[in-house]
């Protein structure tokens, strides 16, 4: 599978800006076309709801285009904003609005997160995994059975060709043949069978062996590849946490600037109505 540009907001993904369509499914064990399902999805999301920005769409695609980092792409919006002294229709303070964009861009990611493990797509991966992983066990069970009936068999055949060199190790019916060549023939063709047969099962058994780890090594990296999504999504979370504490200190900074206007305010009052009394 062809990837054109590296996600740079996704750890070990593709870029937002590709436009590569990956299939919503991957075998098991196919961890990195997975993983670039999932990334896709994220993409599409925060692509598909860029209007929740409005009037600031332009400057956040502008910014996951050039970010290298999840981390960066709210403070560059910011900055633009707070450069360029922008603001809305409920906030005049360009600073404020650029916070408030920022923390809507973190949650935004963080909901596209949870469209790529519980949205249509991340629903069908999960239930092909499953799927997949119930199949691999029962083959790795299959396996297994098929070994110990081989098992059984070789061991019937070797029994079988054990028995018959026994019989012509008889020293007594050596001495009574005619031919004692011949027997002696025999005995070296039984010990060969002995030998192939032993062969065969030790080999059989191998590939049995080879065959289960094959596929014990597809739920392996498929537990891998899970672990690895957990973090990365929990990283997530934890920036809009960061988002939101941010935005905590900020409206408490406000209320605080607003207090301490509104008790110079009263002082200035306070202090008018001082004067005017003691003129009177």
């Amino acid at each position: 599978m062809l990837i054109t540009k590296p996600l740079k907001i996704i750890i070990a993904s593709s870029t937002l800006t590709c436009l590569v369509i990956l299939p919503a499914t991957a075998g098991l064990g196919n961890v990195w076309s997975d993983f670039q399902s999932y990334s896709n999805d994220l993409k599409n999301y925060i692509t598909n709801n860029l209007s929740e920005l409005k009037p600031y769409e332009v400057q956040t695609q502008s910014a996951i285009n050039n970010s290298s980092s999840p981390l960066t792409i709210g403070k560059s919006v910011r900055e633009q904003i707070t450069q360029y002294s922008q603001s809305d229709k409920f906030d005049n303070n360009p600073a404020v609005n650029g916070a408030m964009v920022s923390n809507q861009i973190g949650r935004q990611m963080t909901l596209s997160t949870v469209e790529g493990t519980l949205g249509r797509n991340g629903q069908t991966r999960i239930k092909n995994k499953l799927q997949n992983t119930e199949q691999v066990v029962n083959n790795i069970a299959s396996m297994a059975n098929a070994a110990d009936t081989n098992k059984k068999r070789k061991q019937i055949e070797i029994e079988a060709v054990v028995s018959s060199a026994n019989a012509l190790n008889n020293i007594p019916s050596i001495a009574a043949s005619g031919n004692p060549l011949s027997l002696f023939g025999s005995v070296l063709n039984n010990q060969a069978k002995l030998t192939q047969l032993t062969w065969e099962g030790l080999a059989d058994l191998e590939l049995q062996n080879i065959n289960i780890q094959k596929e014990q090594s597809k739920i392996g990296a498929e537990t891998l590849a899970t672990t690895t999504q957990i973090h990365h999504d929990l990283q997530y979370t934890n920036l809009n946490l960061v988002n939101i504490s941010q935005q905590l200190d900020e409206t408490n900074r406000s209320q605080r600037v607003n207090t301490s206007a509104e008790v110079a305010r009263l002082l200035q009052v306070t202090s008018q109505t001082d004067l005017i009394g003691r003129k009177n």
